[in-house]
């Protein structure tokens, strides 16, 4: 697996390297939250970051979750890895990607670009029909 570097340059490493296990991570809680607003396109995204032993994301759905939902979640994201779809980043301006989330009804996104203090360009990873805020 490849991993971008802050100063654009593209760099190899495996998941026995903890960076590669966070990169493999922080991929796959966007895989899952592309499985899950495939399925569930009015589900509220908030945050999917890599932790220490694994990741996470914070999701808002309109409804209670089943198990039945974890199964089909679980199916749509190994629909997604089998389309090898590519990562890119792309960026935009506060305003830009304010407008962007706001399309998209993505509240708690809203409120992250919001409380950002600096003006430089806001990064997102695409995947397919999918668009990522980039925290970190």
């Amino acid at each position: 697996m490849k991993v971008l570097r802050k100063n654009g340059e593209m760099t190899k490493v495996s998941f026995e390297e903890q960076e590669g296990k966070r990169a493999f991570w922080h991929t796959s809680a966007h895989v899952l939250a592309q499985a899950v607003k495939r399925l569930y396109p009015k589900t509220k995204c908030a945050i999917g970051p890599a932790v220490e032993n694994g990741f996470y994301y914070d999701f808002q759905f309109e409804f209670s979750l089943t198990e039945e939902h974890l199964k089909a979640i679980e199916a749509e994201m190994q629909k997604i890895v089998k389309e090898s779809l590519s990562l890119q980043v792309c960026e935009k301006s506060k305003s830009e990607a304010l407008r962007f989330m706001e399309k998209a009804g993505e509240p708690y996104k809203i409120e992250l670009i919001q409380e950002r203090k600096d003006t430089d360009p806001i990064s997102f990873y695409r995947q397919g029909e999918y668009e990522e805020l980039r925290i970190c």
